[in-house]
């Protein structure tokens, strides 16, 4: 009887403990720059006086979000009902609409058609959404129209009293988001310096084992261009020593930094003086229904000597600087011209990255790396 009774008692550790692993292992989903819109969205009479926002609305992302982004979702509300570990969240980082309505009204108008697309996804998990340039163009009405109608969904689906785009979500006992604001545009005209207050408050009360700063801007350089944060290309940096600052913050935390912006699947080890920092960028606007079979990509990181040196001159200076200081930190680079989502599983202390290459079944690349 003594014996059974020890079997038994065995057997019941043997599966809390495996359902205790099973518990921690999870996923979540991550889509780039989506630019939905509609044509009837604008005021074409103001988007004229933008050539280049022009363009892209009167060609490109109307056509994109009616012809190709529902295989887009079709294919992501598969992979959330079939995929293992299970899928608990999908992460947006920005963009999530193309903006530049015109007014006050359209800018609404638009917000609202955003939110209602995610909704009517029927995912069943909640949305993480970072804060996009274009989610808050300098368009009339919508920076406002974020805050009445994106910023409201968010709360709901994190369950959180928000003021602004800077908040933590934690998915799981093992895994943290870190959400930062829009700092490429004035609509909440916070210094930034807010980002590094946020991480010091936040990342050492975190007991989370895997911790994701979401940001819609890069923190390491990705091109030439040199639009990443800290960068003072975009606004005045001060202080140089804020950026060491910074990265050497998610160095010291082991934070895996998920951004978009640049329109590219790109992925970059640099190091810092207390470790290494881990940037994955993504870009989810599918501009057809099949990607080429081939993807040229490249592992050179942007050099002094390759870059287009007519393109704003009056930043060349510091962007020469900037990529001449980065080179020597640069322990891997990856980039290619290529749209899709990822997702990303935990297991023990692993991670696992599947890249999902157009309207793909199976990955086109997959990344794993430990967290200590």
């Amino acid at each position: 009887m003594k014996e059974k009774q020890l079997k038994v008692l065995f057997i019941f550790v043997l599966c809390v403990c495996f359902n205790r692993v099973s518990a921690q292992d999870v996923s979540f989903l991550v889509m780039g720059d989506i630019h939905l819109d509609k044509f009837e969205l604008h005021d074409m009479d103001y988007v004229n006086t933008r050539p280049q926002d022009f363009a892209q609305i009167s060609k490109e992302y109307p056509f994109f979000t009616a012809t190709y982004t529902p295989y887009l979702f079709a294919r992501v509300r598969e992979q959330v009902s079939a995929f293992n570990p299970a899928v608990k969240a999908v992460v947006q980082l920005g963009d999530l609409m193309q903006g530049v309505a015109g007014n006050d009204k359209l800018s609404r108008d638009m917000a609202r058609f955003s939110v209602d697309y995610l909704y009517e996804a029927n995912l069943e998990i909640p949305w993480i959404l970072a804060k996009g340039n274009h989610d808050v163009s300098t368009s009339p009405g919508q920076p406002e129209a974020w805050k009445e109608v994106v910023l409201p969904f968010i709360e709901r689906q994190t369950g959180k009293d928000l003021t602004n785009g800077i908040y933590t979500y934690q998915l799981s006992d093992s895994v943290h988001f870190f959400v930062l604001d829009q700092f490429f545009s004035p609509d909440q005209n916070l210094p930034e310096t807010e980002i590094l207050n946020f991480l010091k408050q936040e990342l050492p009360e975190s007991k989370a084992k895997f911790k994701f700063l979401l940001t819609h801007q890069p923190v390491i350089p990705v091109t030439e261009r040199c639009w990443h944060l800290f960068s003072g290309i975009r606004r005045e940096l001060k202080d140089e020593r804020l950026r060491t600052e910074f990265l050497e913050l998610l160095a010291e935390h082991q934070v895996t930094v998920l951004c978009a912006h640049l329109h590219k699947y790109s992925k970059i080890e640099r190091e810092t003086d207390k470790g290494i920092v881990r940037q994955f960028m993504f870009n989810s606007v599918v501009q057809r229904f099949e990607e080429p079979p081939a993807v040229s990509g490249t592992t050179v990181f942007p050099g002094t000597q390759t870059m287009d040196k007519s393109w704003q001159p009056h930043t060349l200076e510091r962007r020469l600087k900037i990529l001449e200081n980065e080179v020597p930190r640069i322990k891997s680079y990856y980039s290619e011209n290529s749209s899709g989502y990822a997702i990303f599983s935990v297991h023990g202390s692993r991670v696992e990255l599947n890249y999902f290459r157009g309207d793909e079944d199976s990955p086109s690349d997959t990344v794993t790396f430990d967290i200590n």
